[in-house]
């Protein structure tokens, strides 16, 4: 059981998982075979809403260890609505995308 009280527990916590995973990917580095063979994400799938879930597993698998992104899965499991973190990126809406 994942306590959901505490935000260091929890960030160790991943931190521990993402460990766990790179030392089994190290072993064989088939993504697809460890995801289809493994029940170790099972639980935060539980906790995480589905919004940020994928993210999760995405940092998990690829040892992500940002603080900004470690931080919002951290604002998801704990229903934190809106850290005190500024924005990663500032739009400015009069400039044109250049893939439209």
């Amino acid at each position: 059981m994942i306590p959901l009280n505490n935000r260091e527990v929890l960030k160790k916590k991943i931190f521990s998982l993402q460990d766990e995973i790179s030392n089994k990917l190290g072993i064989d580095n088939d993504v697809d075979k460890f995801l289809d063979n493994t029940t170790i994400l099972d639980e935060w799938e539980e906790i995480i809403p589905d919004p940020e879930y994928g993210i999760f597993v995405i940092a998990v698998l690829n040892n992500i260890r940002s603080d900004k992104i470690i931080n919002k899965i951290l604002d998801a499991i704990l229903n934190i609505e809106d850290s005190n973190e500024e924005p990663a990126i500032l739009v400015d809406k009069n400039i044109e995308h250049p893939f439209c």
